[in-house]
C-alpha cells in the first residue's frame, strides 16, 4: 500500500501568493533596479500569517526567528555597500516564509544561485565585448534560492 503526502491548503495559498509576488518583485528589480516595500510587505505577512494558521505561536515564533536571521546576515554586505536595501528585507521576508528551519538553506542557495548569475553576466559581457556590470540585480536569486526551500518544505511539519 502507498501513501500519500497531503498538503495543507495553507501551504497551497502561501506558495502561490508568495509565487505572484516574487514575480512581480523580480520584474521590478530587473527593470528598475528596486524593490517596492509593498511587495516585501506583502511576503513577509505571507508568512507570518501561514506560520501562525498553520502551526500556532509556535509557528509565529519560527517565522519571526527566520525573518530576523535573513535580515540580520544579509544587514552585513548592505552595510559594506553590497547589496539595496530592498535585497535585505525581500531576504526579512522570505525568512519569515521558510521559517527557521528553512531560513539557511535559503540563504545557501541564494549565495549559489547568485553566483552562478554573476558568473552569467561576465560570460554574457565578454561575449558581446562590453563592460561587465559592476552590480546585478539580486532578488532573482533571492526569490530562486528562498522558492527552492520553501517549495521543498511542502508536506513537512
Amino acid at each position: 500500500m502507498t501513501s500519500m503526502t497531503v498538503i495543507d491548503p495553507i501551504s497551497i495559498l502561501k506558495l502561490t501568493l508568495a509565487a505572484g509576488v516574487s514575480a512581480a518583485v523580480v520584474i521590478e528589480d530587473l527593470r528598475h533596479r528596486q524593490i517596492p516595500n509593498s511587495l516585501c510587505a506583502a511576503l513577509l505577512a505571507t508568512g507570518m500569517a501561514s506560520a501562525g494558521f498553520a502551526r500556532g505561536w509556535t509557528g509565529l515564533k519560527g517565522g519571526l526567528l527566520g525573518a530576523l536571521v535573513g535580515f540580520a546576515v544579509f544587514l552585513i554586505p548592505y552595510g559594506l555597500g553590497g547589496l539595496g536595501g530592498g535585497d535585505v528585507k525581500l531576504m526579512a521576508a522570505f525568512g519569515a516564509m521558510t521559517g527557521i528551519q528553512g531560513v539557511v538553506p535559503a540563504l545557501f542557495l541564494t549565495a549559489v544561485t547568485g553566483a552562478a548569475t554573476s558568473i552569467l553576466y561576465l560570460f554574457y559581457s565578454r561575449m558581446r565585448g562590453t563592460a561587465v556590470p559592476v552590480a546585478i540585480p539580486y532578488a532573482p536569486s533571492i526569490v530562486a534560492g528562498s522558492l527552492i526551500v520553501a517549495f521543498s518544505q511542502l508536506g513537512g511539519k
